[in-house]
């Protein structure tokens, strides 16, 4: 007998009994199912970590001016400390050879208005590398440069719903003046980033949209230098390791080149370094949590399903007693009842990891509305992918073989006189 033959027959025989193969199947449909619907749920919530950290910088880390309280170190007369100078010191040759550039960073609102009406926004003073992290995107014009920064020139990158706000279009803004806090700066360039929606757990709040850049130092010295001081005068410095395999290694050469410019022996750190790729391994912890409560319930009912596929083929087997007895009379070897009995069960774990895969595109479907919820991002969704489609059909091809083995073998050893004399 062909295989061909072995499939027909084994088809017909799950297909003549409908109701009782699917209810057969059912706990291979849910724990394939469960597995798919895992797999995609821990994809998409992956994908969207990875593509959030991608966008605050990657290879990025950042250092603020607060007292590092997970030290136990003396600290009662500690003072933060961060300054610009610090920046400078940590690009001296030798310093931090494994950092690429240092952002520098002053943040603070300001009025804001182009002749019109007054707006309150968001003002950024940065350095010109700080468009060099994550989504900088450009909808128009350009960044301001390494002289403009230089000389404190009065220029400005707005986001592009400030453009809308005060021009009406985007395009309708470089070149045009605006008034900040009394101080008139001229638009070069219009900012389309995008906001991550992971950058308030860095202290990094506002929305891109609604930011005005200009240069740190017109920043520290037109707009904030009232509120500015000789121990702090930065929000946050953002450090850019020079790949992402060296980022332990540039937060070390930073914490103690920071420490010995701010003359520290005892004391704890006057400043804290944040990396954002620790909260992205502390995430996937979750998700793996989560994926592993998944795949228990997924394994508890392909175990369910396997035995009700031995079961049934052990009923199957009573049932045909006969029909074995008569093909073995007519020169059925056991290797032929034993390969029929193990294709039948294949045939019913195959359907049923089938029929799995597609209520695991419903998990996947259910899983992305959850996330939405979560996150209130349109872009997260679960990620059904070939890895996982592959996985589902080699459990099913596995369980219809283990759980089918036992009633193969039990039919193939069958005596074929006695199988006759059974009715």
């Amino acid at each position: 007998m062909n295989l061909i033959e072995s499939f027909r027959i084994a088809w017909g025989a799950m297909m003549s009994h409908k109701l009782r193969s699917l209810l057969t199947m059912m706990g291979i449909i849910i724990g394939v199912g469960a597995v798919v619907g895992m797999l995609a749920i821990g994809e998409g919530y992956s994908a969207y970590i990875d593509a959030e950290f991608d966008e605050l910088g990657v290879g990025t880390f950042y250092v603020n001016p607060q007292i590092d309280t997970q030290d136990d170190l003396e600290q009662e007369t500690l003072r933060p400390q961060l300054t610009a100078a610090d920046a400078e010191a940590l690009m001296q040759p030798g310093r931090a050879p494994a950092v690429e550039f240092v952002v520098v960073e002053l943040n603070d609102f300001g009025v804001v208005n182009a002749g019109g009406a007054r707006y309150l926004f968001g003002i950024k003073g940065v350095t010109p590398s700080f468009f060099e992290v994550g989504d900088q995107s450009m909808g128009d014009g350009r960044v301001f440069t390494e002289e403009e920064e230089r000389s404190s020139a009065r220029v400005a990158v707005i986001g592009d719903l400030v453009a809308e706000t005060l021009f009406g279009s985007i395009y309708d803004a470089v070149g045009r003046r605006i008034n900040v806090n009394g101080v008139q700066f001229e638009v070069i360039g219009v900012s389309t980033a995008g906001q991550s929606q992971l950058a308030g757990a860095f202290g990094r709040f506002g929305d891109p949209g609604e930011q005005i850049y200009t240069p740190y130092s017109t920043a520290r010295n037109r707009l904030f230098r009232n509120e500015v001081d000789t121990r702090v005068d930065v929000s946050s410095l953002t450090v850019k390791a020079r790949d992402i395999e060296s980022i332990d290694e540039a937060i070390h050469q930073v914490t103690l080149a920071l420490r010995d410019e701010h003359r520290l022996t005892y004391q704890s750190n006057d400043f804290t370094v944040t990396n954002p790729a620790q909260l992205a391994d502390q995430a996937r912890v979750v998700t793996v949590g989560f994926s592993a409560f998944l795949g228990t319930i997924g394994g508890i009912s392909l175990l369910v399903g396997g035995i009700g596929i031995m079961n049934i083929m052990l009923v199957s087997v009573t049932q045909r007693t006969s029909e074995i007895g008569l093909r073995k009379a007519v020169g059925a070897r056991r290797s032929d009842i034993l390969l029929q009995f193990l294709i039948e069960a294949l045939v019913l774990c195959l359907s049923g990891g089938l029929l799995g895969i597609g209520l695991g595109y419903l998990f996947s479907f259910g899983g992305t509305t959850v996330l939405y919820n979560l996150s209130q991002d349109p872009n997260i969704r679960a990620s059904v992918t070939l890895f996982s489609v592959v996985l589902a059909t080699s459990i099913s091809v596995a369980i219809g073989l283990f759980f089918g083995l036992f009633p193969a073998l039990r039919a193939a050893r069958l005596d074929p006189i006695a199988a006759l004399r059974k009715e």
